[in-house]
């Protein structure tokens, strides 16, 4: 079973967004689920803390790393451009060689340079179209409820299925 290690913006994009509850369900029954302290942290809105709460316990178990797998040199250059969330699960995510589900472009930059497997919100809704858990439609709607909720995505052209747009942007 792969651990998938989320970050703050994939958590968000996944518990803001209804239809993508059936998807995280499908991944927690495939997958370990986590997330770390530091992202738990990271999660501050009072008007939804007890939403995000029970969100975090049904779905996520929270780990930190163990051991610090980046010298002091790589972890002052990435406190330069990421934030303490993204670190956390770069690291928790190596040492665990785990994926790491990160959406922003330089945490996702980071991984590549650090060798740290990864993917984001919309390779997991690639993946639940290769794994058939759910329909092209379904992942391309999905994209657009991402797009006109301030995911900074590029939006799917109107002849495009979900799997051509996902071709686009790989």
């Amino acid at each position: 079973m792969q651990t998938l290690v989320y970050d703050t913006a994939a958590i968000f994009n996944f518990g803001h967004r209804d239809d993508l509850a059936l998807l995280l369900q499908k991944l927690a029954k495939a997958h370990t689920l986590l997330t770390t302290p530091t992202v738990v942290g990271e999660i501050t809105d009072p008007h939804r803390a007890a939403f995000y709460k029970k969100f975090l316990a049904d779905y996520f178990g929270v780990k930190a790393a163990s051991v610090v797998p980046f010298d002091t040199g790589t972890l002052a250059g990435l406190a330069q451009t990421l934030d303490p969330g993204e670190i956390s699960v770069l690291m928790l995510a190596k040492e665990l060689e785990a994926t790491a589900v990160l959406d922003e472009k330089p945490a996702r930059r980071e991984a590549k340079r650090l060798a740290v497997k990864f993917t984001g919100t919309l390779g997991l809704l690639h993946l639940a179209l290769k794994r058939k858990w759910m329909k092209d439609p379904e992942c391309l709607a999905c994209v657009l409820h991402l797009c006109a909720s301030d995911f900074r995505i590029r939006r799917p052209e109107p002849h495009h299925t979900f799997a051509e747009y996902i071709g686009t942007i790989e």
